[in-house]
């Protein structure tokens, strides 16, 4: 990361980098990354400008940008929201998580597996978490989960299973196996409407 990189200057460099307020339809954040669609994806920086701005690293899926950060999302985003409705960046309060320990490690590696939905099954076995997925194209490459900073020591992909070995597996497994319940149940509802 470069020198002096608050986050409000991250918030202005990535909203910039975005192609300015007017190309963001839709913002939210996750855990590490700020998700967002874009309406021209040809108005998006490149991946290279992103990482010189202090991202980690940049995944994208058409029109949908996601730019990982880590823990620093909540207010990052909290600015980038301010500056996009045209508030003063400076009478931001910064939101923090409401998360344990266990609880934060478990959703950063939670959204190292895509989109909603690509997770099919998740199990435990010693020190590593087994995940099932539709599309290992969407998984971060362990690279960037080892960035994240959450204990990955090692990961292995066999077929559509990735296997993460981490330090607190059966808590942290537990936990992403309640957020993939609790998504799945939103894609259900949102499916039917």
């Amino acid at each position: 990361m470069r020198k002096g990189n608050s986050f409000s200057q991250q918030a202005v460099d990535y909203l910039k980098d975005l192609g300015g307020s007017a190309n963001v339809e839709d913002i939210v954040n996750c855990a590490s990354r700020i998700r967002v669609t874009v309406n021209d994806v040809t108005a998006v920086a490149s991946d290279k400008q992103f990482i010189a701005d202090g991202a980690i690293t940049v995944v994208r899926h058409g029109k949908a940008i996601q730019v990982i950060v880590g823990l620093d999302v909540p207010q990052i985003l909290s600015v980038m929201r301010q500056l996009i409705s045209g508030l003063d960046i400076y009478d931001a309060e910064l939101d923090e998580y409401g998360l344990t320990p266990i609880g934060e490690k478990a959703t950063m590696l939670y959204e190292c597996f895509g989109l909603d939905g690509n997770i099919q099954q998740i199990t435990v076995s010693n020190d590593q978490i087994i995940v099932q997925v539709k599309d290992v194209s969407w998984v971060d490459p362990f690279d960037i989960m080892l960035q994240l900073g959450i204990g990955v020591t090692a990961v292995k992909t066999v077929d559509t299973r990735i296997f993460v070995e981490i330090a607190d597996a059966t808590d942290i497994a537990r936990q992403m196996l309640m957020m993939n319940m609790t998504k799945s149940k939103e894609l259900m509802r949102h499916d039917s409407n």
